[in-house]
């Protein structure tokens, strides 16, 4: 799963770094944290307007719903194996976009089956942002977006511990590839398995609390490493 992204960065260094034009990005505000139960809009390219940078909402909302709120299905994330099948999705495997941020978070388990998780942010080695390959649908005029989610990679399998599934990361050809508009099921099939490298990911530990909306994680520490509190020794012996 992923329903957590950063983008510290505002709209006019995304639109620099991609070398293209913003359009309607006044929807997008940077955030340490986005969490995409509360529908935040974030930047993406799509196959419809490859040459500019706008904002699409996250949460998948089908053409034919006809009010949200009686849409209760979780469509933050689409998996690549109910892509063209699920009714969720099967009207708009060929809308696809790239969803700009620049890393994302998963649970980690240090002992699976317990409650008791980790936060930890996975973020490009060598660059500014993660291209994720998504598709959307425009429900009411709203652009409305999910992330395909695939068998997660051995280094995001260990992260990812419970599910070991990922966001599927495209770079270079592929993610140029994935805007391409007439794909065919089997070509968006080899697409969804592109190998990512491991060795361009780096992975760590951060800020616990990701995970619990009452918590503000809207902060700079939600993208460093994690930092054991400081405590004094003499706790130990309850002196």
């Amino acid at each position: 799963m992923c329903y957590h992204v950063s983008n510290q960065f505002d709209a006019e260094e995304v639109a620099r770094e991609f070398r293209l034009p913003e359009v309607k990005l006044d929807l997008f505000k940077k955030q340490y944290d986005f969490n995409g139960f509360e529908k935040p809009y974030l930047p993406v390219i799509s196959k419809e307007n490859p040459k500019e940078l706008t904002a699409y909402r996250w949460r998948l909302v089908p053409s034919w719903v006809k009010e949200e709120k009686d849409w209760k299905a979780n469509t933050l994330n689409a998996r690549n194996d109910e892509l063209f099948t699920k009714a969720s999705y099967r009207d708009s495997w060929q809308n696809r976009c790239l969803v700009i941020c620049t890393g994302f978070f998963e649970p980690h388990y240090p002992e699976l089956g317990a409650k008791e998780h980790e936060s930890w942010y996975i973020k490009p080695k060598n660059k500014k942002f993660f291209a994720l390959g998504a598709i959307y649908s425009v429900w009411k005029g709203i652009p409305t977006f999910s992330i395909v989610t695939k068998d997660a990679t051995p280094k995001m399998a260990a992260v990812h511990n419970d599910g070991e599934r990922q966001p599927l990361i495209l770079t270079g050809n592929a993610a140029l590839s994935w805007l391409i508009p007439n794909l065919t099921q089997n070509e968006m099939i080899n697409l969804m398995e592109f190998p990512y490298p491991d060795d361009q990911l780096d992975a760590y530990r951060t800020v616990d609390g990701i995970y619990n909306a009452k918590q503000n994680t809207n902060v700079p520490e939600a993208i460093k490493p994690y930092e054991r509190p400081a405590f004094d020794a003499l706790d130990l012996f309850g002196l």
